[in-house]
């Protein structure tokens, strides 16, 4: 692995757009899950495809609401790169938390669900949110 410093990047966009989702399907496959989360991940599976975006809700009260309220940062690495990812939550009144993990970021990701927007429309918009995280992120 080369001696460059990680990259930090921040995961931007509305209320369940995937933020927390493609985190976790990246440690997943980078294989930065330790074991006993992986246990724990299939075990509350039950048979069925396990739920990555749970891998990084770090407060009880965001497994219990399904929510990302406070800013979760994981690393990963692969052979050539080291990572610092900030998932940040999605929903309007945690915008401070966002803005805090965009501060510290060297990129950010915008997701945009496209299931979520109105094609007929003319121009075709973004979320309200996602324009929001876009703009601040582009800022800072």
């Amino acid at each position: 692995m080369s001696d460059h410093r990680a990259l930090r990047f921040l995961t931007a966009g509305s209320v369940d757009d995937g933020k927390s989702t493609l985190i976790g399907r990246l440690l997943y496959d980078s294989r930065a899950i330790l074991a006993d989360q992986l246990d724990a991940l299939n075990n509350r599976a039950a048979g069925a495809a396990p739920d990555l975006s749970l891998l990084t809700d770090g407060l009880e009260a965001e497994r219990e609401q399904g929510i990302t309220i406070d800013v979760a940062y994981r690393y990963f690495a692969t052979p050539h790169r080291k990572f610092i990812i900030a998932d940040a939550p999605g929903h309007e009144q945690y915008t401070r938390n966002m803005v805090t993990a965009a501060a510290g970021s060297d990129a950010a990701v915008v997701l945009v669900d496209v299931t979520k927007l109105d094609w007929r429309a003319r121009p075709v918009r973004l979320l309200p949110q996602t324009r929001r995280h876009a703009l601040l992120a582009h800022l800072l």
